[in-house]
């Protein structure tokens, strides 16, 4: 039962250690702005970027292209777009593709807000991909892995004390 044990001591504390220190890239494709028809229709240009407690090189794709009219596209760290807090902007343009680095890398939120203009009907005529790239710690995971390597490497103290203490 020991050997069990202290394997089990070792691949918690292990899997603790990895999840905790060692990051992964994950990667979010955010929906295209859409136009929802019925009710008078509505268009939907603001999408809301969430990035996890403990992500770093943070990184926004954008690539959008209109076949008629033009777009503004605006990046905020704050929901009420008439503070300050604008990020990055783009104005006028019928199409474009970039990367943008975020940084500080404490941002958690950040706003996309998409505004067309000189346009009849485009919403059929817009593509737009949004992705957002970044390295994140599962942590959650490797504090849950921490606890049960504490409890098992507790128990194991136990009962050498008690093994001990029968002798």
């Amino acid at each position: 039962m020991r050997r069990w044990l202290i394997f089990f001591i070792i691949s918690c504390s292990t899997a603790s250690l990895c999840l905790l220190f060692i990051p992964y890239p994950e990667t979010q494709v955010i929906t295209n702005p859409t136009y929802y028809s019925g009710g008078g229709g509505m268009w939907e240009d603001r999408k809301e970027v969430v990035f996890p407690w403990r992500s770093y090189n943070k990184e926004i794709f954008l690539n959008v292209s209109l076949t008629q009219g033009t777009i503004n596209l605006q990046i905020f760290d704050n929901w009420n777009f008439y503070e300050e807090g604008l990020y990055w902007e783009i104005l006028n343009t019928t199409g474009f593709t970039t990367t943008i680095q975020i940084s500080p890398p404490i941002k958690g939120y950040l706003y996309i807000y998409y505004d067309l203009q000189n346009v009849s009907d485009i919403f059929n005529d817009i593509y737009s991909e949004v992705k957002v790239s970044y390295l994140r710690y599962a942590s959650s995971y490797g504090f849950i892995f921490l606890g049960i390597a504490v409890i098992l490497i507790s128990y194991y103290g136990f009962i050498k004390h008690k093994m001990k203490s029968k002798y």
